[in-house]
């Protein structure tokens, strides 16, 4: 067993770890309401968001998310697929970054969840469930899963970010709840963990 992360550990070197996965997975969710209203809302599933924001010197300068997939365009930090519902086993979404291909400039990146939808938080959201996968041996070796609070009112979560020294990167699990109702939202909060 390698490397394993814990909240509240600090940053962790990930050592030989080369390439990472995030995902994200969440169960669609009446959001504590009975009835038709219930079913209707568990019928169209609730939309989480994972993003990656890449920072240089503190300052956001490439997004993988929804909206763009591969924003260096080389592989180094990639965006898998947006799900709308949370339908459906396993991550609902997945990001993966190559760490010996993000660009020098490059010294964190921060991986965020946010409900973008008016009036949704993660309380409207059932099993939200975040991991990170190390891929470097080419087989996904689960080494970390957390969870964000059930009873949060925030439509945002901090889950870890990603931080280059020289030729070394650390880890630090965050997994901590902020509010981001827009992209320029999203990327302050994701300027808040940019430094380790």
């Amino acid at each position: 067993m390698g490397l394993q992360l814990t909240k509240n550990a600090g940053l962790e070197d990930l050592g030989n770890v080369t390439k990472l996965r995030v995902g994200l997975a969440w169960d669609t969710s009446g959001g504590g309401r009975k009835g038709l209203l219930g079913k209707i809302k568990r019928h169209v599933g609730s939309d989480l968001d994972l993003a990656a924001v890449a920072l240089a010197d503190g300052e956001p300068v490439r997004l993988a998310w929804f909206d763009s997939y591969d924003p260096f365009g080389n592989g180094s930090l990639v965006h898998l697929g947006d799900n709308r519902s949370g339908k459906g086993d396993g991550d609902d979404e997945e990001l993966e970054a190559d760490l010996r291909k993000i660009h020098a400039s490059i010294n964190a990146v921060v991986f965020i969840v946010t409900a973008y939808k008016e009036g949704v938080s993660f309380a409207d959201i059932a099993n939200i469930t975040m991991r990170t996968y190390d891929l470097t041996s080419g087989r996904a070796e689960n080494i970390g899963e957390f969870w964000p609070r059930l009873d949060a009112r925030e439509n945002a979560c901090v889950m870890a970010a990603v931080h280059r020294t020289g030729a070394t990167w650390s880890v630090r699990v965050i997994n901590e709840m902020g509010n981001a109702r827009d992209r320029d939202g999203m990327l302050r909060l994701a300027g808040q963990h940019a430094r380790p």
